[in-house]
């Protein structure tokens, strides 16, 4: 039964790292458009709770293989690629931000004070698609 447990969590984990992907790369596509601040802010907590949670708490390896729908298109990928898309560039994005965005955003994707208030604002029900097995054991 172990190894089942072992088998349907990493599929499960895939999944919430799949939908993260997706999410974040269509908020950032948003925010390339409409620079609204609440768009990144939101890409960085998806990015926290579906990328970076689930990648610290599974202990798979960075060339573990996931799938995600990227411009329209299923995409294999591996963790690494898929920590790089989002967290990557939200990184890049706040370079330029100003200081109290980038302390905000950096805060989220910390887990810290920021990500807390913004996880307050959010429904239990809408986070369950970013929210990987692994993390909830």
């Amino acid at each position: 039964m172990e190894l089942i447990d072992k088998y349907l969590r990493a599929t499960y984990d895939n999944v919430h790292i799949a939908n993260g992907v997706s999410t974040v790369l269509r908020c950032l596509d948003d925010y390339a458009h409409d620079k609204n601040q609440n768009t990144l802010i939101f890409a960085a907590y998806i990015t926290r709770l579906a990328i970076l949670d689930t990648f610290e708490a599974s202990g798979y390896h960075a060339t573990y293989i996931c799938y995600s729908n990227i411009n329209g298109k299923l995409t294999q990928i591996t963790w690494l690629q898929a920590n790089l898309l989002t967290y990557g560039k939200i990184c890049e994005l706040i370079e330029s931000s100003n200081s109290d965005l980038k302390d905000f955003i950096e805060s989220i994707l910390d887990r810290a004070d920021a990500f807390d208030m913004v996880d307050k604002l959010i429904p239990e029900k809408d986070k369950e698609p970013f929210i990987g097995q692994s993390n909830m054991v």
